[in-house]
């Protein structure tokens, strides 16, 4: 028999919608680095039939912000199928290493003029925690310092942990510019893709999801654009996971006494890396973090007054900007005391919760991974914080490369809107946000929020396998589809990791059943009515209930299976016990402009809305699954339901595969019919939000009958 899938290689047609990404990717990232002042630019929009216009302050900066974000999730979409590992992370390694070279001529962040001041106090054998910029005994050295009249609040003393310091003091002494500060922390912000590379690898993920790290616009602006050097922090924590999942111990608690003595919020991470077995190295961490407070060890003595923390708690107990719940408090209480009190207390509380749920050892889910404790932990920071500027996003995203996770995805977009303080500021030189631009930065983020709480307590109900899933069972459904399902079956058997494969045959007229059968299929027939739990969804039931293996993996006749795509599967969920599921991606066996947007279509579904199809090869654990009847025995929308109720019972990961599949179907009823797929979809997510949709009339109409 002739196959009729060809084989496939990395096309040029599938290379050039990336390439094209990258070049507009590039020129925003130029567009960026030479913008000049964030608030300099409002965006004037005219109201239909007034002649007023919309002034949004800092309005043209938002505008190319948005553009970098959304560039960015085309780039994790367009990303080449097929490239090796490797050749896909020396190619990002390095288009990210050009746009943060063009991002290094933006203009700094005024902290970086304290950077190097502080910096080179030390120096000087001055303690920075005890004279503030402006104190008269350093007039003398500030009249010769070209940086620091531009000190953001001069009176304010040190309130940085001693190491980061002492690395400004060294930068300082190397080259005295805000360019050898922003240098220093992209090369740290290189760093830490690599490290975003070992992680994606141990934990079996595809490397393109480096992408919503490496060319996030927060990133970009936040670290070789405005220069903060939140990023070492970043770098740091990031290699503490990578020596826990070494089980390197010592390593481990050194970097995370190195990213606590960059950052102090990075201690809100240490409780999820401890572990019987790693209790002797413990103490490295308290001489990592104390060394470095040895030169200042007389002002930490609460006799004088313990200055080091002095400008620490002034920062978090008397400022508040751009915080969620305390602006929302702090509003209805009318002062920054007491919303404070009352932040403080629900972190407290949110931190003892999720110690409890997301500790690895203490919940299986978690396989051993503290990278959900990590998120949990500088999400709770966050959101309860007083003062959230836009580069505290930061600490979140290395985190979405692992765990991706819409509400805080979209926020990378949304906090676009903290550049309005920008505005107002260049204009008027007060630092504000007004209600509307804070409700329309947090506001998407808290409806998508509130989702992730309404699945995460389905979750804590549900019970979830934890086992390490040995065996995988496919079940196929047919209906006449003699012709292709000797080869579908081939294609399958090549993978190791299948122990059965089940067709389940609707009822078939030809020879569907004995071909299976003779390429080695069990044969389960399942003839019930569309009323009655027929249709493809009442088969691929049949099939799911009939399996023994540990993971069912759904494959439509017409796709034909790539090995090791199975064994990938098991191998992802053995790392991740929290994945209950997901779908692997699929492209067509022939070349037309038409299916490449297709494709694109289907992986923007599956990545920004966690819906997936039945011909992407949907795949999940059988125990919680067939306990908990959650297959919908549903004529038809049955791949878009299984996918829904999926989300309750734990996370979903989208393999971006490279499964060939026939494009017969949508050329023998036309290309309209994904407009017609769009229509009907849209429908029953519509109705499916007051009611079960009504699935036989659908099928019905669908299918002309």
């Amino acid at each position: 028999m002739t196959s009729i899938f060809p084989k496939q290689s990395i096309r040029l047609s599938r290379w050039l919608p990336f390439a094209a990404a990258s070049c507009f990717f590039f020129f925003l990232c130029l567009k960026g680095g030479f913008f000049g002042f964030i608030g300099a630019y409002p965006l004037e929009i005219p109201i239909p039939f007034v002649a007023e216009r919309i002034v949004i302050p800092g309005g043209k900066f938002i505008l190319l912000f948005s553009s970098i974000w959304l560039a960015c999730i085309l780039l994790l979409l367009l990303y080449p199928r097929g490239l090796s590992d490797i050749s896909g992370k020396i190619i990002l390694l390095i288009l990210a290493a050009v746009c943060r070279i063009a991002f290094l001529f933006h203009e700094p962040s005024d902290d970086i003029f304290r950077y190097l001041w502080e910096g080179r106090l030390i120096c000087q054998g001055i303690n920075p925690y005890v004279h503030a910029p402006d104190d008269p005994a350093l007039a003398e050295l500030a009249a010769r310092d070209p940086f620091h009249r531009r000190i953001n609040h001069p009176d304010m003393p040190a309130a940085y942990p001693p190491l980061t310091l002492i690395i400004f003091a060294v930068t300082g002494l190397i080259c005295y510019n805000p360019m050898a500060i922003k240098i220093l922390i992209s090369l740290f912000d290189l760093t830490a893709i690599y490290y975003v590379f070992l992680l994606l690898q141990h934990r079996k993920l595809d490397v393109r999801w480096a992408i919503l790290y490496a060319f996030n616009p927060v990133i970009l602006l936040s670290f070789s654009g405005q220069g903060h050097f939140d990023v070492i922090q970043i770098t740091f924590m990031l290699a503490a996971i990578h020596s826990y999942d070494r089980k390197k111990w010592p390593g481990m608690f050194i970097f995370l006494g190195l990213a606590v003595q960059i950052k102090y919020v990075a201690a809100m991470t240490i409780p999820f890396f401890i572990r019987r077995e790693n209790l002797k190295s413990s103490g490295l961490i308290l001489f990592v973090v104390g060394v470095p407070y040895l030169p200042f060890v007389e002002t930490i003595l609460p006799l004088d007054g313990g200055r080091v923390f002095h400008s620490l708690f002034t920062f978090g107990s008397e400022f508040a900007f751009n915080g969620s719940v305390h602006g929302l408090l702090r509003a209805m209480l009318q002062g920054i005391s007491p919303a404070t009190r009352i932040c403080s207390v629900l972190f407290l509380v949110s931190l003892a919760i999720g110690l409890v749920w997301f500790h690895p050892v203490k919940n299986p889910r978690f396989g051993n991974d503290p990278v959900s404790g990590c998120f949990f932990a500088m999400g709770a920071i966050l959101i309860f914080s007083p003062t959230v500027h836009f580069w505290y996003l930061s600490w979140m995203i290395p985190f979405l490369a692992l765990r991706p996770t819409a509400s805080w995805i979209v926020l990378c977009l949304t906090v676009s809107g903290y550049f309005i303080a920008n505005g107002i500021a260049h204009h008027t030189g007060e630092w504000r946000l007004p209600v509307w631009a804070q409700v329309s930065e947090w506001l998407p983020f808290w409806l998508l929020f509130f989702r992730d709480i309404y699945f995460a307590i389905h979750r804590g109900l549900s019970r979830a396998d934890t086992k390490s899933p040995q065996t995988l069972s496919v079940v196929i459904p047919v209906l006449n589809e003699g012709e292709r399902i000797i080869e579908c079956i081939a294609s399958i058997r090549r993978d190791p990791a299948v122990n059965e494969v089940i067709v389940a045959d609707g009822g078939s007229s030809d020879q569907t059943a004995l071909f299976a059968e003779q390429a080695g299929a069990t044969i389960l027939t399942h003839k019930a009515s569309i009323e009655k739990g027929g249709g493809r969804g009442g088969q691929i039931g049949a099939g799911v209930r009939a399996a023994t293996g540990d993971v069912i993996a759904i494959v439509h006749a017409d796709a034909r299976i790539r090995a090791p795509v199975f064994s990938k599967i098991l191998s992802v969920l053995k790392r991740q016990p929290m994945i209950c599921g997901g779908a692997v991606g699929c492209v067509f066996n022939e070349s037309d402009w038409r299916l490449r947007i297709l494709e694109f279509a289907n992986d923007f579904r599956m990545v920004c809305l966690g819906i997936s199809f039945g011909d992407q090869v949907q795949f999940f654990r059988k125990r919680p699954v067939t306990e908990g009847d959650v297959f919908p025995d549903i004529p038809l929308m049955e791949d878009v339901e299984l996918s829904l109720r999926l989300h309750r019972l734990g996370r979903q990961i989208f393999l971006f595969g490279d499964i060939p599949v026939s494009a017969r179907r949508w050329k023998s009823k036309g290309y309209m019919r994904s407009l017609q797929v769009i229509r009907l979809v849209s429908s029953y997510l519509w109705q499916r939000m007051w009611r079960m949709p009504d699935t036989v009339s659908m099928y019905r109409k669908y299918y002309g009958q």
